[in-house]
């Protein structure tokens, strides 16, 4: 059960990620970000937004920054190789300059596609609100099976993540969480701090790799309080031009994990074990990785047969 606080004492700092592409031409989406903006005043009188300096370059984000209402705003421009940087440099930017947050609030601001049936405004201002878990990810699904969102986890989030890390597919599908790779966090501070300065960091997928990090794989579970609230349905684009997009995802999904297993299940040299002992445990953890790899490389052949019937490429 996800627990709301009282807004006015809770200790936190929303995020917002700018869209990517502006809004100069999408009254839907500046109405979400604006709307979203409103909402996070709830919790902290001045949230910040994480804008990219080449969508200011590019005129994206010209309209917003003209926008009187900046001035109630903490803008963090950062240069960032993809959207899921940008969420790296918003976290330490909090990090080195709010150390007294409790808990850091992430939203997309770039949402256009809500179902108009659901009430995902009204679960959204729940989740902002959230104070109980260490690890709030806010779940949602999809319209369409065949939409971006979930041609790539389907075929490639799912399919990877049973291959590398079985037990942890397992517990995500029991929390249970549609989407592992959503761009809803409301985490603990003192969580984030663990996961992003004890852990390796990746400029992508980022949900997927702290879900991957929280787990104990002495005791077999979760090492925090994970919660999944559902937001609601947003729905997603169909269309040939995902091909690539698709593809670019699943592939980046496999680099990281197929790094976090090596990394992850790598032999320890101990003081007690001769050479000949961990050459052997190195020789099986070898086999164990080619073994997996070539699965992997099936289901990354599967997934573009696929992605390609499905999208009419």
């Amino acid at each position: 059960m996800v627990k709301k606080t009282n807004s006015k004492h809770m200790n936190a700092k929303p995020l917002i990620i700018f869209p990517y592409l502006g809004y100069e031409n999408n009254k839907k989406c500046e109405w979400y970000f604006w709307w979203t903006i409103d909402k996070c005043k709830e919790i902290d009188p001045k949230p910040i937004v994480v804008l990219p300096r080449d969508t200011i370059i590019r005129q994206h984000a010209a309209s917003f920054l003209k926008d009187e209402r900046c001035g109630n705003l903490e803008i963090l421009q950062t240069w960032s190789v993809d959207t899921c940087q940008t969420w790296l440099a918003g976290w330490g930017h909090i990090l080195d300059n709010h150390p007294n947050v409790e808990r850091i609030v992430q939203i997309p601001g770039d949402i256009d596609f809500v179902e108009e049936d659901t009430d995902f405004y009204e679960n959204l201002s729940s989740f902002i609100e959230t104070s109980e878990a260490d690890i709030a990810i806010g779940d949602f699904r999809t319209g369409d099976q065949y939409s971006a969102k979930s041609l790539v986890d389907t075929y490639g989030t799912y399919s990877l993540l049973a291959n590398w890390f079985p037990e942890i597919s397992k517990s995500i599908k029991s929390l249970p969480l549609n989407r592992p790779r959503s761009e809803f966090l409301n985490i603990k501070t003192s969580v984030l701090r663990d996961l992003i300065i004890n852990h390796r960091n990746f400029a992508y997928e980022q949900t997927l790799n702290f879900l991957i990090k929280s787990w104990n794989y002495d005791e077999a579970k979760w090492r925090y309080n994970i919660a999944t609230p559902l937001l609601g349905t947003l729905s997603d684009n169909k269309s040939f031009r995902n091909y690539r997009s698709c593809i670019d995802q699943i592939e980046r999904i496999e680099r990281m994990l197929s790094l976090l297993w090596r990394e992850i299940k790598q032999p320890k040299k101990m003081d007690n074990l001769n050479d000949k002992e961990f050459e052997k445990q190195y020789i099986v953890f070898s086999n164990e990785y080619d073994h997996l790899f070539t699965k992997s490389n099936g289901i990354m052949d599967t997934a573009r047969t696929t992605l390609r019937a499905l999208l009419g490429v």
